[in-house]
């Protein structure tokens, strides 16, 4: 389907009817496993519903027609039918960009309670490797009006209430008795000033944010202003969350990001990454303290090693950390994805390689590194890269040691890498490694974690659940079991 086809569909009924149905389909839609077992797939997906909602309300007006169940299920079929760019009739390049803007879909179906819980973890409870330079004493107040944790409260208040209000939200509703034992735990109004700055869009701004892009088969990759407001505003008595799912990324660090960096600049990306180190090295201490060495210089010219060395008894990870995130043009997988790719992760893939190379050759300052397991590298990206491991893409990463097994790993896959119980660490490594490949192109030795994750039993991770028990709901939670 053309994506004006689709455009059409939509708009033909007004934002106030199409909206509220959007949000109570949604509600239903929250986890994966709904979207995606049998008979629902392509059924009511968040990526599907969220551009509806996109269209709705830049697109349409309340001069158009009434809206049923029916029609919301006509526009998720019309969206289903679009074209994508590089599965047209005509089009003879690689397909990698398809797999990249999958990767779209792979966000919904990230752990909530790792991703909600991330941005606390990160700046409140991580000790940064150097002075910050704007992520200092009241950093959270001037970015957000409130403290941290009331941000994440605010944003987890609205994700909780969504599925049992079918996708709407009454900030009076704290207003009512009912909602008094609120008072104990956090500030009312530090929640309403948390949703009016950092969640809500009214219709209307939404709409002007948006504007009117000329349809095109790229139109949908395009910023969607309900990542950064999930939660809309003036098209119905009560606030609606058109995708609950897009509230969990506005409280993430990728939303913490985007908000900082518009703010201050580089100086708050440049503090992330000071702090992402070392969250990284304090998940790799779960593995025991005395298996992890920080990076370290070598050399006259004071020559930097990877980050940390993991000496396991079946194999050595070497680990170079970057607070990277896929850019617009990742996201989108256009013609600008793999320069932005290699812009973003060459340098860590050469730092691996030469910790390697030395190893290899004896350097006297890597003498201490055994040498009688293998090895594997371990580039840690703040945000997912999803299929950046795949044989499509691991030809994007430069190699200088193609027989090198080197993989992309996320935040969260290390958070969950270091406390699986239910096989060593070191032998989730080796399974996760894939060989060098010659045909149908050349393809270095890669390492895809995720892969290996799934399904394995875990213990608890202590940093993750010392951060979400700081929020005022996890206190209450306590109180409750606890009987106070």
């Amino acid at each position: 389907m053309r994506d004006e086809d689709f455009i059409a569909r939509v708009r033909r009924h007004k934002p106030s009817a199409l909206l509220p149905l959007i949000a109570q389909f949604a509600s239903t839609r929250i986890l994966s496993d709904d979207w995606m077992k049998n008979g629902q797939r392509g059924f009511g997906s968040p990526w599907a519903l969220a551009e509806i909602a996109r269209v709705s309300l830049a697109y349409s007006n309340e001069h158009r027609k009434h809206a049923t169940f029916q029609d919301l299920i006509a526009c998720n079929d019309a969206y289903n039918e679009l074209d994508d760019p590089e599965m047209v009739k005509g089009f003879n390049g690689p397909v990698a960009g398809f797999f990249l803007r999958m990767c779209e879909q792979l966000e919904y179906q990230l752990p909530a309670r790792h991703e909600m819980t991330r941005a606390l973890a990160l700046f409140k409870f991580t000790e940064p490797r150097r002075p910050l330079r704007v992520v200092r004493d009241g950093w959270d107040t001037e970015l957000l009006g409130v403290d941290l944790v009331s941000y994440i409260a605010a944003g987890e208040m609205l994700h909780f209430a969504a599925k049992p209000n079918q996708g709407r939200f009454n900030p009076r509703w704290l207003d009512q008795p009912n909602f008094d034992f609120i008072r104990d735990v956090i500030d009312p109004d530090l929640l309403r000033t948390a949703w009016n700055r950092n969640y809500v869009i009214d219709a209307s701004e939404f709409a002007a944010q948006n504007a009117r892009p000329r349809p095109s088969i790229w139109r949908r990759y395009g910023h969607n202003a309900l990542l950064s407001r999930p939660v809309v505003r003036g098209v119905h008595e009560d606030w609606l969350i058109p995708v609950p799912g897009l509230i969990v990324r506005r409280l993430s660090p990728l939303g913490l990001y985007y908000a900082g960096v518009e703010h201050w600049g580089k100086a708050f990306a440049d503090d992330l990454g000071d702090l992402f180190e070392p969250y990284v090295g304090s998940h790799l201490r779960l593995l025991g303290t005395d298996v992890i060495e920080p990076g370290f210089t070598y050399g006259r010219d004071k020559h930097e090693t990877v980050d940390f060395i993991v000496t396991l008894p079946e194999v050595i990870v070497l680990v170079e950390v970057k607070s990277v995130r896929p850019t617009a043009a990742v996201r989108a997988g256009n013609e600008d994805a793999h320069v932005e790719l290699k812009r973003m992760l060459s340098k860590g893939v050469k730092q691996i390689e030469r910790a390697d190379r030395l190893i290899d050759e004896h350097h006297p300052a890597f003498a201490h590194i055994p040498r009688d397991r293998p090895r594997v590298g371990l580039l840690v990206t703040l945000e997912d890269f999803h299929v950046l491991n795949s044989a499509f893409h691991r030809p994007l990463l430069d190699r200088e040691r193609p027989d090198f097994p080197i993989g992309v790993a996320s935040a969260g896959e290390i958070e969950h890498w270091v406390t699986v119980k239910d096989v060593t660490p070191g032998q989730v490594i080796l399974d996760a490694r894939a060989e060098r490949e010659e045909h149908p192109w050349p393809v270095g030795a890669g390492v895809a974690l995720k892969q290996q994750l799934y399904g394995r039993k875990h213990r608890q991770n202590t940093i993750v659940e010392k951060a979400w028990s700081a929020g005022p709901w996890q206190q209450l939670a306590a109180r409750d079991r606890d009987g106070g």
